[in-house]
């Protein structure tokens, strides 16, 4: 833990999100006839608010049109005199419930995705800060460089880690306040709001990346005049898409968390000595390798997207699990060799190849269309295939990052990569017959994937350490002996 203080004043924002969470009462204004001027509840659920109102007998004319009906933007007001906005299309009504027996009175149900304490123009050109309550209530910085921080409010797990992205600095930290845990992000500069949400995203996914773990599902956006965050705030609550918790982290600072059960599956004693003697080799995750991750991922939206694949794939079956690495294999692969002007040898010599074969094919195309043994757009077909055909091949295109990180592929390496385009084609390349054997081969090769996805993305942010071998560790499932330590080294 690094000795610098840092201070975040917590109280505000969390006294704003509690006047939210806790007030059920509102009258609304706008929105559609049959809601406007409506006393609505307004309940805290999991991920969205539940709302609910009643349509009486008076009102009958919109008992069948209620639900399908698009709501424009409306104000909610409740007792206390706050305000709040759901925006255009944030709330969806799904039900109309009979609920009084002698009197035709119904009961309108859904649900609200989006709500602000003012409009959303007034986000812009602000501090920002979000925070994202989770359920773990463990969570904290375990495996990354950070610091302690000290705050105005009565919270736990004070742990913060500064993150740099291009021009931005920001602070991504942790808390717990009484049985409730978050994981927070605070500019330090003003910005746009749509910007500040790009930017935070990245940082939560470059931890979701390390760890195998993304929480998301809701958000509290917070914006302000002051970066203390102390007075003029304005508050937005968002729901967003479902956190992926798999467990596949890729680093750990703790050797014990992988030895442990490899020495299980291998039904052996726990040779404690030669596991404290990586004690010293598995380090806090540096913190500027963590703002280079960020960054890669904020300016490549390919390599974001498959940062994010790779942990959707880690909850999927075995089959679309390869296949999905596989996607995100072969987008970090491109991407990569573009970023940084890497290059693939073509199959043979260019000169060679434009001065000689080129041209000698090319002739006989011609020969043949002259004499009317092709036409004309087979042989525009023919010549756009003969353009390519000096291509580099998948494997070189593949593979040709490596040599950049220097990074030695071995033969078994080379051929997962190999067996890739059969998975993005819809095929095997295992005999299906044998399931047990289609199993351990199909899982061997996603492992190998998933750790030649990890060396790659964490090459290219610079990261220089050890990184778990999910190959060797389950080589009990696959069968494989993997003549290799349960940490690599890249």
């Amino acid at each position: 833990m690094k000795s610098e203080i840092v201070y975040k004043n917590l109280e505000a924002t969390l006294a704003l999100i509690g006047d939210l969470i806790y007030t059920e009462s509102f009258i609304v204004d706008g929105g559609a006839d049959f809601l406007n001027s409506k006393n609505v509840t307004l309940i805290k659920g999991q991920k969205q608010f539940q709302i609910s109102f009643i349509l009486e007998w008076e009102e009958r004319r919109y008992f069948n049109t209620a639900i399908e009906t698009k709501l424009t933007e409306y104000k909610l007001t409740a007792e206390s005199g706050d305000v709040y906005y759901a925006p255009e299309r944030s709330t969806l009504l799904t039900n109309i419930t009979d609920i009084n027996i002698d009197l035709p009175e119904f009961k309108v149900s859904g649900s609200v995705s989006k709500l602000s304490t003012t409009p959303l123009a007034d986000f812009e050109d602000k501090y920002h800060r979000v925070l994202i309550p989770i359920s773990d209530t463990q969570f904290n910085f375990d495996h990354i460089a950070r610091y302690r921080y000290d705050s105005d409010a009565a919270i736990k797990n004070r742990e913060l880690v500064k993150v740099n992205i291009e021009k931005y600095k920001f602070h991504f930290y942790t808390f717990k306040k009484d049985d409730k845990v978050y994981w927070a992000i605070d500019s330090l500069q003003k910005l746009a709001f749509r910007e500040f949400q790009e930017l935070a995203y990245s940082i939560f996914n470059s931890y979701g990346f390390i760890t195998g773990d993304l929480h998301l599902n809701e958000a509290y956006y917070v914006c302000s005049n002051d970066h203390r965050f102390v007075s003029d705030l304005e508050l937005m609550y968002a729901s967003l898409r479902d956190s992926l918790i798999t467990g596949y982290g890729i680093y750990t600072t703790n050797p014990y968390s992988v030895y442990v059960p490899l020495f299980r599956s291998q039904q052996k004693e726990i040779d404690h000595k030669f596991v404290k003697t990586w004690t010293q080799k598995l380090v806090w995750f540096p913190e500027d390798v963590f703002s280079n991750l960020a960054t890669l991922l904020y300016k490549n939206d390919s390599i974001s997207r498959a940062a994010l694949i790779v942990l959707e794939a880690n909850l999927q079956p075995l089959e679309l699990k390869a296949a999905s690495y596989c996607v995100a294999f072969e987008a970090v692969c491109h991407t990569i060799k573009k970023e940084f002007g890497i290059s693939s040898p073509n199959v043979i010599d260019n000169e060679v190849w434009n001065d000689t074969i080129k041209s000698q094919f090319s002739n006989l195309i011609d020969n043949l269309a002259s004499k009317e043994t092709i036409n004309e757009d087979q042989k525009r077909i023919l010549t756009s295939k003969l353009n390519n055909w000096n291509q580099p091949t998948n494997r070189d295109s593949l593979t040709a990052p490596f040599s950049k990180y220097s990074y030695t592929l071995s033969s078994d390496e080379f051929k997962c990569i190999d067996n890739r385009n059969r998975f993005l084609h819809g095929s095997l390349p295992v005999d299906e017959r044998n399931h047990d054997e289609a199993f351990s081969e199909l899982y061997h090769i996603s492992l190998t994937i998933h750790k030649l996805i990890y060396i790659l993305i964490l090459k290219a942010a610079k990261f220089e350490g050890y990184i778990i071998n999910y190959p060797k560790l389950h080589q009990h499932i696959t069968g494989r002996n993997i003549d290799q330590e349960l940490f690599v080294e890249i």
